[in-house]
């Protein structure tokens, strides 16, 4: 879905405003890498490069040009630090204010930072853990302070963080939200927003499965806190299909995204017997699996739009034990958050940009097996634009 600004002949990088503020220029990938990188994030064979929205289409470029050997090492700096200069001679200041803290989050911490790294534009980099509201507002606030031109933000905090945004606003400070779609109020006040298209998988999911148990079936809900703003939209738009086709919600339940929760509810769910045919939640579904692997049964169909690695190895190795897995996965997100600078530059550029949505994905568990790497840590979101070396460095790094 494209934004208002629109889709210009000419170079990424110098959509961006090139090198005009800093020390190099962005160089231009290959029209062969920008695909490539555009089917590896979005987890979509059929989307192209040249319908994506300008902005992103800046990210990819950058994405699919590889990280030099001074900007990785620059990257681990400023992974260890709550605040670093760049060392590309840009003016701009960005913020990353998020909002909890897990592999996923890391991940996409460290995607972000190396986004701003590769952006001539950006001179220093902001970093910042608010785990619950007060903090998280906190945190924005005291980035307005430190006189940041752009704060990224990927938050479900919904209606909650909108007088820090109106703070930013006042500020001048670009803040934008890259992730699941605030309330109006908020959206109004940001400066931008790509949201991610939360519902259309879980339509997708909903359809496949209606046809695969044509008599209806059982489904348990899974999320990480209560009221977040994520579930709020994805939950409906698969349930609004199951439950029109005969299908009923045996079990939900809530993890606060931490590996303890998890394990909590996948063994609490096993031991109610509730026996669902489809399990749904928006983090990794391992341990909603293990307890029926390891009792020699097979786990309920899977739905996850925010996976890791651990889930590959688990169907291979249940694959040696005669066990076929069956889950339905679309693109993690992870990486979304580098949109975020380049959209946060453009603006500062002069430029208007309308909020837009991003693209989407899904890809099946024999594709994503054909690329599997074992060397990948087993809490990697999928999917990643790093190594399995450099992610295995950014996961035990961070803490």
């Amino acid at each position: 879905m494209l934004g208002a600004c629109s889709n210009t002949a000419g170079s990424p990088a110098a959509e961006t405003g090139g090198s005009a503020s800093g020390s190099f220029t962005v160089p231009e990938a290959s029209a062969e890498a920008r695909q490539t990188a555009t089917e590896k994030g979005f987890l979509n064979k059929d989307l192209k490069y040249d319908d994506l929205n300008p902005v992103v289409q800046a990210t990819i470029n950058k994405v699919a040009t590889p990280l030099t050997d001074a900007q990785w090492s620059k990257l681990q700096e400023c992974l260890k630090a709550t605040s670093c200069k760049t060392g590309n001679g840009g003016k701009l200041a960005v913020g990353l204010a998020w909002d909890g803290i897990n592999p996923w989050r890391q991940t996409s911490r460290a995607e972000t930072t190396a986004a701003a790294i590769q952006s001539p534009e950006v001179g220093k980099i902001v970093y910042s853990l608010g785990e619950d509201v007060p903090k998280l507002l906190a945190n924005i606030n005291s980035m307005i302070a430190q006189r940041v031109d752009v704060v990224i933000i990927n938050t479900v905090y919904g209606a909650a963080v909108l007088p820090a945004v109106q703070a930013a606003k006042n500020a001048n400070v670009a803040i934008i939200q890259v992730g699941s779609p605030l309330p109006g109020q908020v959206v109004s006040q940001l400066a931008g927003q790509a949201s991610e298209d939360l519902c259309k998988p879980q339509e997708l999911t909903a359809d496949q499965l209606v046809k695969d148990f044509p008599q209806g079936g059982k489904y348990g809900l899974y999320t990480g806190v209560p009221g977040n703003g994520s579930a709020a939209v994805w939950q409906p738009c698969l349930t609004k299909k199951l439950d029109a086709a005969g299908w009923t919600k045996v079990i939900q339940g809530f993890t606060q995204w931490t590996e303890q929760g998890m394990a909590q509810q996948g063994n609490a769910l096993f031991a109610s017997g509730k026996n669902p045919d489809f399990v749904a939640y928006d983090y990794t579904l391992k341990d909603f699996a293990a307890p029926y692997l390891k009792a020699g049964k097979i786990p309920p169909v899977l739905g996850s739009d925010a996976e890791n690695y651990s889930l590959l190895a688990q169907v291979n190795e249940a694959k040696k034990q005669g066990v076929d897995m069956k889950a339905y996965i679309s693109t993690g997100r992870s990486w979304f958050p580098r949109v975020g600078v380049d959209y946060g530059i453009m603006l500062k550029a002069g430029q208007k940009i309308e909020p837009f949505m991003m693209p989407t994905g899904a890809a099946s568990l024999e594709d994503l097996l054909a690329t599997y790497d074992p060397a990948m840590p087993a809490n990697a979101p999928i999917p990643t634009y790093f190594t399995a070396e450099q992610e295995q460095w950014i996961l035990s790094a961070q803490g």
